[in-house]
């Protein structure tokens, strides 16, 4: 059996239409700061499908490959990379890539695999969990005992706030869409839950004490809705634009 190092490998890009085209590209080098990953898994995010649909360009200088996050071995280390070794177990947050059979990331995007966690579950932790720690914690600072309403608490974000919100003493108000995605928000962790199908949220969480925070990946109407349970100096966070980009503020508020 050959031990040859490979030179090439598959990987998967944008077409057209919302197809996706394989191709045959050089094995990634691997700058001094950064490690190469052979993958076994790529994570699935909205931007993936979005940059499919080809609304979503990937940010100057990153790959065309599609893919942000993976899991899988270490193939190589760069000469200043000291934390990671060949044959490490890991997952890494990407700028693009992650679709094909290796990767090269800057080092301090690698992770090593949590204990007692399989690869396969591994490559679905670091984009979600870097979006809310990032947007909850970060950007907004959001204290101890602060309220913070999560919409779409279902989804992969969602969830991931719910699962910090806890640990750091914050309680939850969720929404979403479906009874079933509102049980799993409460088995997460979060007091309060309202279905979207029964129209404004509104009342509904003034009467839970309103929000100090509320990260909202739908816009759209979402955002005079949002005003309106805002606590005094609330934040209010927009990821996503899945209700619309167009939305009317009262400017008093």
């Amino acid at each position: 059996m050959s031990t040859q190092m490979p030179t090439q490998m598959r990987a998967l890009t944008a077409g057209t239409d919302n197809t996706v085209l394989w191709q045959h590209r050089d094995l990634p080098k691997v700058q001094p700061n950064e490690v190469r990953i052979k993958v076994a898994y790529s994570g699935m995010n909205r931007a993936d499908l979005m940059q499919l649909a080809g609304h979503y360009p990937p940010p100057p200088g990153a790959s065309d490959v599609l893919g942000l996050e993976v899991s899988g071995v270490v193939h190589a280390v760069g000469a200043e990379v000291s934390a990671h070794q060949v044959g490490d177990k890991v997952c890494a947050l990407l700028a693009g890539g992650g679709y094909a059979e290796y990767v090269s990331v800057p080092a301090n995007q690698v992770l090593g695999i949590p204990k007692g966690m399989e690869l396969a579950h591994a490559a679905g932790i670091c984009e979600v969990f870097a979006t809310a720690w990032f947007n909850i914690y970060d950007i907004a600072a959001t204290q101890p005992g602060e309220r913070i309403l999560m919409h779409a608490a279902a989804s992969g974000v969602g969830q991931a706030v719910l699962q910090l919100a806890k640990v750091f003493g914050n309680p939850v108000f969720a929404t979403a869409g479906a009874d079933e995605k509102l049980k799993l928000a409460q088995q997460l962790g979060a007091e309060q839950v309202w279905n979207r199908h029964h129209g404004s949220f509104v009342d509904a969480v003034k009467a839970w004490g309103g929000a100090d925070v509320i990260l909202d990946p739908v816009a759209g109407s979402y955002i005079g809705w949002n005003q309106e349970v805002l606590n005094q100096d609330g934040r209010l966070v927009v990821i996503g634009l899945m209700g619309g980009r167009v939305a009317e503020l009262d400017a008093g508020r």
